[in-house]
């Protein structure tokens, strides 16, 4: 399997865990979601719905492959899909941590871009 097919089949993987824990603890009137957009290389988890306060719309995770790395656009989970990629092999010099300043990303272990 090539490179951005195995990335493919690992953001998926990870994301169907999350979605699949999500579905095991459901919050009332909330509906967990999850988009994988293997033509563009989309990768979305999460929540729709009413709560107590009002509409929540959401996305909880956002992973896109681009230019052959894997993007982490939105990332709020309590410990970090990033450790999941890592532990499932994408190396730190294929992620971006697209949430970051483009100046700040340099600080950190990862990508630049």
């Amino acid at each position: 399997m090539d490179k951005l097919n195995t990335y493919r089949t690992i953001i998926k993987e990870v994301l169907t865990r999350y979605y699949n824990l999500d579905m095991e603890q459901p919050s009332a009137g909330i509906e967990p979601v999850l988009a994988l957009d293997e033509v563009r290389d989309h990768y979305f988890w999460a929540q729709v719905g009413w709560n107590q306060t009002g509409r929540a719309c959401g996305s909880t995770v956002y992973i896109r492959i681009k230019d052959g790395k894997v993007w982490v656009e939105e990332d709020l989970t309590e410990d970090g899909v990033t450790d999941d990629l890592l532990e499932a092999g994408i190396p730190k010099h294929d992620i971006v941590l697209g949430f970051q300043h483009p100046r700040e990303r340099v600080l950190t272990e990862f990508a630049v871009a």
